[in-house]
């Protein structure tokens, strides 16, 4: 055969589809088929063979040409991820296709290849199922999701097995925040009643893409502004973030780089594609999002191609999004200017929030407040470990200092407010300071934050120690107020941390320590009082806690520093020692008295069978702390 007659054949076999193309040596596409699924998961592996040949046959039928004269072959194949899968596939092309390279990969490598032309960058596949894969530079691979429909998040199974979760819920409950939604689920595969789903849905020939395929009501409810679809939207689109930010953390991507958007719920609802973007550049403001320049059959055959020694064509710059587009492609860059802030660019949820009834608008908002809790969890081994470094220095008489500007300055007002009569803290032991000063607590004060070296006086002026701990607080992370203090904080020896809701950001240069808990857009576009602002609260409720209970201030979840002055705070005493050492509360009153009214001592007393001089030793030595006073050898 000569080479003008060569050909290849790319293979894209996922959850719902196999799609065949059949490319000549310069890649242009001599032919196409379809069948049903090649993901024997799903399907079993005799179905997949068989739906495997029906697409390749009608790609060669369309060609005029036939499978078994193929150079080589790419099989790219959902479902093919450890080694006793894929040497199964290859068994079975060794059959098929006898004298045939074949080249079997996991159907995410040909989307990565027919996004971008190239193997650098990561593509994030969400249709029936989900995945995200890329490589680097120094030919590193990583990947995240694709684990099948029990497990995977944001996929098509996934919104859907999670909407008919929510209508299920609801119907026991008799709640109808799902009434609309349910009504067109049933709809679709012609229910009348919720009841009915379990027979549907537990069915013997059930298969995981009929559950998929109903995933554009899901999509187009949320987008119309259903509470229960835009709730699953958010959490699906939340999930595949993740797995972009994993696959980018492992291939070491700090700057910019490609995102091939692919599968068949990115490229065909825009709406999804857009809270996925957004989702994805709240935690990797450098991802350069873009539709595929072509598509996955066109890439395993792009591949089988460059088998045979013939380089395959790059259509995007390595470092960037799509920046150009080919003709009849279906490229789009999809990244707000880098000079937008993520705290203030617009959310795509809530574009139209002044036209929502109340109950949708109250809704859209517990769905944002959500993503602000839910913030905190990649950032907590960050505030234990500032939580540590804190407690060592207020053990030696260091102080904690939160400063702010605006929201930021009051909720650090607030919690240092807090720690005295939570835990009979001195009040100069936690600090809060706010551009402005103390009447910046009540109403704004103009400009006040714009100045750097105000900040750096504000410390100045408390005569800022070694052993101290500064907390900077800014939302968008760039306050000149709160940069001057963490600057003025670093010159001194102070321990400097940085609290922010974005990234990258200046105060998180100038820090020791950086807490960013990256919530996303604001409902109200840059309202940081929002999201930003509950996640810093919760932010600084954790840190002032767990320091405290470091310092020894609780016994368990019992408040043991407290100082019975009054008659409310007497009886809280005796609780707690009742509960504590697990006596009435006449035996915790007499505990109490032969203390002198002190509850650490009583309780070490009564627990340890000690007298009080000898309990109060024990906590000196200690450090007051009370659980280690008790197990203490005498």
């Amino acid at each position: 055969m000569s080479l003008t007659e060569q050909f290849v054949i790319g293979v894209d076999g996922g959850g719902s589809k196999t799609a065949v193309s059949i490319l000549n040596q310069h890649g242009k596409i001599l032919g196409r088929g379809r069948s049903g699924s090649a993901n024997y998961h799903n399907v079993g592996i005799s179905q997949a063979k068989a739906n495997l040949w029906t697409a390749m046959e009608a790609a060669a039928t369309e060609a005029g040409v036939t499978v078994l004269d193929a150079t080589a072959v790419t099989w790219s194949l959902a479902g093919v991820d450890r080694p006793e899968e894929r040497q199964l596939f290859e068994q079975m092309a060794a059959d098929m296709l006898p004298n045939i390279a074949v080249h079997v990969e996991n159907d995410a490598v040909s989307a990565l290849v027919g996004g971008l032309g190239h193997r650098k960058g990561i593509v994030l596949i969400a249709g029936t199922g989900m995945i995200a894969y890329g490589e680097n530079k120094a030919g590193e691979k990583a990947r995240a999701g694709g684990w099948g429909p029990f497990f995977d998040c944001g996929s098509a199974y996934d919104l859907v097995q999670s909407s008919l979760r929510f209508c299920t819920r609801h119907y026991d409950e008799r709640n109808r925040s799902s009434a609309k939604l349910t009504a067109a689920l049933l709809a679709a595969v012609g229910l009348e009643k919720a009841t009915d789903l379990l027979s549907w849905v537990y069915a013997d020939k059930r298969h995981v893409a009929d559950v998929a395929e109903l995933a554009p009501i899901v999509l187009d409810a949320a987008e119309k502004g259903d509470i229960v679809g835009l709730d699953v939207v958010t959490r699906g689109a939340d999930g595949l973030a993740t797995a972009v930010t994993a696959v980018a953390r492992q291939l070491g991507y700090t700057g910019a780089f490609p995102l091939v958007m692919s599968g068949s719920l990115l490229t065909k609802s825009d709406f999804y594609r857009a809270t996925v973007t957004q989702a994805v550049q709240t935690a990797l403001p450098q991802a350069q999002p873009c539709l595929s320049q072509t598509d996955a059959t066109v890439g395993a055959g792009l591949i089988a191609l460059e088998s045979e020694g013939i380089a395959i064509q790059s259509f995007v710059d390595e470092e960037t999004a799509c920046t150009e587009r080919r003709p009849g492609s279906q490229a789009e860059v999809a990244v707000s200017p880098k000079t937008i802030w993520t705290s203030e660019r617009r959310n795509v949820l809530t574009r139209d929030l002044d036209s929502h009834f109340t109950e949708t608008l109250i809704g859209l908002m517990h769905i944002q407040d959500k993503q602000a809790v839910f913030s905190l969890t990649p950032v907590l081994p960050a505030i234990a470990a500032v939580v540590d470094a804190v407690a060592v220095r207020m053990q030696s008489g260091g102080r904690l200092i939160y400063v702010g500007a605006g929201t930021s300055g009051r909720l650090g007002i607030l919690d240092a407010s807090e720690c005295p009569p939570t835990f009979n803290s001195d009040p100069a032991q936690v600090i809060g300071i706010i551009a402005g000063g103390m009447e910046a607590v009540s109403r704004s004060i103009e400009g006040a934050e714009d100045d750097e070296a105000a900040g750096a006086n504000a410390l100045h002026q408390i005569e800022l120690q070694p052993q101290d701990s500064v907390v900077g607080i800014a939302a968008s992370g760039r306050t000149p107020y709160v940069l001057g203090a963490l600057r003025a904080a670093q010159m001194c020896g102070a321990l400097t941390i940085a609290v922010t809701c974005n990234l990258p950001a200046p105060i998180a240069q100038a820090a020791q320590h950086v807490i960013a808990p990256l919530v996303g857009p604001e409902l109200l576009t840059g309202s940081t009082r929002l999201k930003a602002g509950t996640a810093q609260k919760l932010v600084l409720n954790m840190l002032s806690t767990a320091v405290m209970i470091r310092l020894g201030k609780t016994y368990g979840n019992l408040m043991v520093d407290v100082q019975p002055t009054n008659e409310k705070l007497k009886a809280r005493a005796r609780h707690i020692v009742a509960a504590a050492c697990d006596i009435d509360l006449d035996s915790a009153n007499t505990a109490l008295k032969i203390s002198g009214g002190d509850v650490k001592v009583a309780i070490v007393t009564t627990l340890s069978n000690l007298a009080p001089s000898e309990a109060q030793a024990r906590l000196v030595e200690s450090d007051g702390v009370v659980g280690k006073a008790i197990i203490l050898k005498g």
